[in-house]
């Protein structure tokens, strides 16, 4: 019986399901063929990783459509449920059915994007096994979600708007979503990572599946065809005026809550030596509770020196805002840490060190305040994989460019030409900057880019280095999609071609002729 059940499916759905099968490698097809994508490295498995979080959903939520929603709705279901059969063995026949075909476009995906990459990636046995349970939980977790969302009936779309929307709100609050559960599977390092099992993550979407599956099973076996009904039925006008209703409301309180959030929660340092430097404020305070003489004036000191770099830079940049700047002493610090001060990223950037002792670096302050500042001024797309290199550039070329006035050339080229095992430098590498940084750590990778920085300084001048960062970091981006949809529009790469007329691969070639000509 469970046979004719699955023949009885594959029939009535062949074409549909046929189709769903050719979408995601339509999909994976056309996200390949995209510039920055293409570039961004992992031998393909970046384009893989869109593809999952794109048309992977899409082609569940079709999948859910044909085999539970369009059954129920046209009561086709009716007609099985009067043969001699359990309600659970037709909806577990629909429900393998589905899994099975998500987890083959998943599995199919990567074995043709691994094909491709075989020459030119080192495909160990436990790097694709990470590819595979990665892609794996993230495919599970989506059918089962789209399985028990198929039972909502009318109410189907409402749900929907409000998980993505609650996904949403709670991403611009700052929770870190991203980290959590199948979501984590499918992070910045799903083409990257070679080693690390992500058991966490791979527990919680476990039982997310679990759950979703159990979730969907109840609602499908409920007897007196209560969801029949449920999925057949339109929804009535009452419920409609009452559901825009309480979305409008969700809407107004989620927006106040998220601006009391941001406007309620200062940080206050009362006692903090205070300097200012244009749009840039800077609060230094003694986490002891009698500060000495020699401690205050360290206090002042520090915060008259970094207000006067960091207002230089922001002026450089043409910022119209900074986020305000907090340094703690902590006598009880070694000299040369600093540690990070967990704050969000509208009440700015917190940093304790030691600021008497004897081996405090001003510089190393100065350069980490420059990274976090900037980071949080963009709302994070400074540090976006194709966007990183600029951050970690300026970081490395403020200071030795004299505040932009030199172009550093001559240091620049003597540190780049000492990063051989990277001089074969492409528009990749920019794309994949954080895999670049795991590669040869950060404080190589910045002074790398920040030579080439130095080499458009001397080679294009220094005006078009002022406008290519400029242009990159000046404007306060929202904490909200708008951020993300603009770096899209305009990227780096044509941020730069418009300051400096130079393509990525233009730009690139200069680069490599610089570092590998001898003096």
């Amino acid at each position: 019986m469970t046979r004719a059940l699955l023949a009885k499916e594959l029939r009535q759905h062949a074409f549909a399901l046929s189709f769903l099968l050719l979408l995601p490698f339509a999909g994976l097809l056309f996200i390949s063929s995209h510039g920055a994508i293409q570039r961004a490295g992992g031998g393909g498995f970046e384009a893989v990783r869109w593809m999952l979080y794109m048309f992977l959903p899409l082609a569940c939520l079709v999948l859910g459509q044909l085999l539970i929603a369009s059954e129920f709705r046209q009561k086709t279901q009716l007609f099985l449920e009067g043969l001699p059969l359990p309600r659970w063995r037709m909806l577990a026949v629909k429900f393998s059915l589905g899994l099975v075909l998500t987890l083959l476009i998943s599995s199919l995906a990567l074995g043709y994007v691994a094909w491709h990459a075989r020459h030119t990636e080192a495909l160990t046995q436990r790097f694709v096994a990470l590819l595979l349970v990665r892609s794996a939980g993230w495919a599970s977790f989506t059918y089962t979600l789209c399985f028990a969302h198929a039972f909502l009936g009318r109410y189907r779309v409402p749900f929907g708007l409000a998980l993505v929307g609650g996904l949403l709100y709670c991403s611009a609050l700052g929770l870190p979503i991203a980290e959590f559960g199948p979501f984590a599977l499918m992070d910045a390092r799903f083409a990257f990572e070679r080693f690390v099992w992500p058991v966490t993550a791979l527990a919680v979407t476990g039982a997310l599946v679990l759950a979703l599956t159990a979730v969907g099973f109840c609602l499908g076996l409920v007897r007196d065809a209560t969801v029949a009904t449920l999925l057949a039925e339109k929804m009535s006008a009452r419920e409609k005026v009452f559901l825009s209703l309480l979305s409008f409301g969700a809407l107004l309180v989620g927006g106040e809550v998220s601006e009391h959030r941001k406007n309620s929660t200062p940080v206050q340092m009362p006692g903090a030596a205070e300097a200012r430097h244009g749009v840039v404020q800077v609060l230094a305070s003694a986490a002891v509770d009698a500060p000495s003489r020699d401690e205050t004036a360290a206090l002042q000191r520090t915060a008259d020196h970094v207000a006067a770099e960091l207002g230089a830079l922001a002026d450089y940049l043409g910022c119209d805002s900074f986020p305000p700047l907090f340094i703690v002493h902590r006598r009880d610090l070694a000299a040369g840490e600093l540690v990070y001060g967990d704050l969000k990223i509208e009440q700015g950037v917190l940093v304790r060190a030691n600021l008497t002792s004897p081996g405090f670096n001003a510089a190393a302050l100065d350069a980490w305040l420059v990274d976090d500042a900037l980071f949080r001024h963009t709302n994070g797309i400074a540090r976006r994989d194709s966007n990183a290199w600029v951050l970690d550039g300026l970081v490395w070329w403020w200071p030795r460019s004299q505040h932009g006035t030199l172009s550093a050339w001559s240091e620049a080229v003597r540190t780049a030409r000492s990063a051989t095992e990277i001089a074969n430098f492409t528009p990749a590498r920019l794309h994949g900057w954080l895999a670049v940084r795991k590669l040869v750590g950060d404080e190589e990778a910045r002074a790398f880019a920040g030579s080439s920085l130095a080499v458009l300084a001397e080679r294009q001048g220094l005006d078009a280095v002022h406008r290519f960062l400029s242009d990159r970091f000046a404007r306060a981006q929202p904490g909200d999609a708008r951020a993300w949809l603009r770096d899209v529009v305009r990227p780096t790469s044509a941020r730069l071609r418009n300051a400096t007329g130079l393509s990525e691969e233009a730009f690139t070639a200069e680069w490599r002729t610089v570092i590998t000509t001898p003096p």
